[in-house]
């Protein structure tokens, strides 16, 4: 799969969360921790996923040994809140309870976010306005969490979260889709150069 189709799922992904807590705390809330927020957040999450492996192969954090394995840490993170999710789409109620476990994984990939956010910027691999986009997915947790806090379990406390969400990612997928991997960069400036 190439960069431009995981950007593609990517954005296909992205606004599910906004999609979800619009849905189960504006529209439907009997819709909330049923079978609906496991199918739209495994969605959310596999494009998600399909950025993180895109962000690899830009290299985006780096080539440190931190830098590439960070990366790695979150899909393992998002692996294991999706299997949360997958259980809260296919199991019974009484039988998905036993997975709630695995769903803290998903605040913990948020804010593990942060930190390749800060790493992106840092390692300078993205240049102009893409450099920023990371970062701001990254800031998604201290915008969002503390939005929860402060106004609470309602349709303010998580259409925060939702907005920032839908600005964030699908920004995150176009600055995929418009960055091209390095080595692909390098073989274009080649065969300009052979032209001439």
């Amino acid at each position: 799969m190439n960069n431009k189709t995981l950007g593609i799922l990517a954005l296909v992904g992205a606004p599910f969360y906004f999609i979800g807590m619009y849905t189960e705390h504006g529209l439907y809330p009997n819709l909330n921790e049923t079978w609906f927020t496991g199918a739209w957040a495994l969605t959310y999450m596999l494009g998600w996923m399909c950025s993180i492996v895109a962000l690899q192969r830009l290299k985006v954090t780096g080539n440190t040994r931190f830098g590439r394995g960070i990366l790695w840490v979150v899909l393992g993170t998002l692996t294991l809140a999706n299997m949360y999710n997958l259980a809260q789409l296919v199991l019974p109620t009484h039988l998905f309870r036993y997975f709630i476990f695995l769903d803290a994984f998903w605040p913990m990939s948020n804010l593990m976010m942060l930190v390749i956010g800060i790493t992106a910027f840092g390692s300078k691999r993205l240049k102009g306005w893409k450099r920023f986009v990371p970062l701001l997915v990254g800031f998604w947790f201290p915008v969002s969490v503390p939005a929860v806090f402060l106004f609470g379990q309602t349709f303010l406390g998580f259409m925060i979260g939702g907005v920032y969400s839908i600005i964030a990612w699908p920004l995150l997928a176009v600055m995929i889709l418009t960055t091209k991997p390095e080595h692909q960069t390098k073989l274009m400036l080649t065969k300009k150069y052979q032209a001439v």
